[in-house]
C-alpha cells in the first residue's frame, strides 16, 4: 500500500525544513566552537537561520510547520528545569531571594526590550509605508 503523494510531498517539507533548523544549530555550535567565541551555539544558530530567511525572502512551509510545532511544545521543553527547582532543598532563604530576584528582574527586562524592539520595528515599517 503506497502513500498518496501528497502525504509523501508534505512529509518531504517537514523533514527539509527539521533539517534546516538541526543544520543551523550545528553550524552555530561548530562556528562557536572554531572561532571560540562565548556565545551559545543556538544563539548563532538563530541569527544563521534568520540571516538565510532574510535571503530567502519567506519562510517556506516545511519550516513554518516544524517551528510551529516546536513553538506549541516550547512549555514542555521548560518542565524538567521548572521541576528541578523544587529538588534544591540545601538553598538558604537568602539564595532563593536572590534567586527570585534575579528571575523576575530578567523577565521584566527581556519584555521591555521585546516591547521597545517591538515598538521601534513596528514604528519604521509603518514610516516606509506611509513614505511610498
Amino acid at each position: 500500500m503506497s502513500l498518496p503523494a501528497r502525504s509523501i510531498k508534505r512529509a518531504s517539507s517537514w523533514l527539509a525544513g527539521a533539517l534546516v533548523l538541526l543544520a543551523c544549530e550545528r553550524l552555530g555550535d561548530v562556528l562557536a566552537q572554531w572561532l571560540a567565541l562565548p556565545v551559545p551555539g543556538a544563539v548563532l544558530g538563530m541569527v544563521l537561520l534568520l540571516f538565510g530567511l532574510m535571503v530567502y525572502g519567506s519562510v517556506p512551509r516545511g519550516l513554518a510547520e516544524v517551528s510551529g510545532l516546536l513553538l506549541r511544545s516550547l512549555a514542555l521543553l521548560f518542565l524538567p528545569a521548572a521541576v528541578g527547582v523544587f529538588f534544591l532543598h540545601g538553598f538558604s532563604a537568602a539564595d532563593w531571594l536572590a534567586l527570585l530576584a534575579a528571575t523576575t528582574i530578567g523577565t521584566l527586562t527581556s519584555f521591555l526590550v521585546t516591547a521597545l524592539l517591538l515598538r521601534r520595528l513596528l514604528g519604521q515599517g509603518n514610516a516606509g509605508e506611509a513614505d511610498d
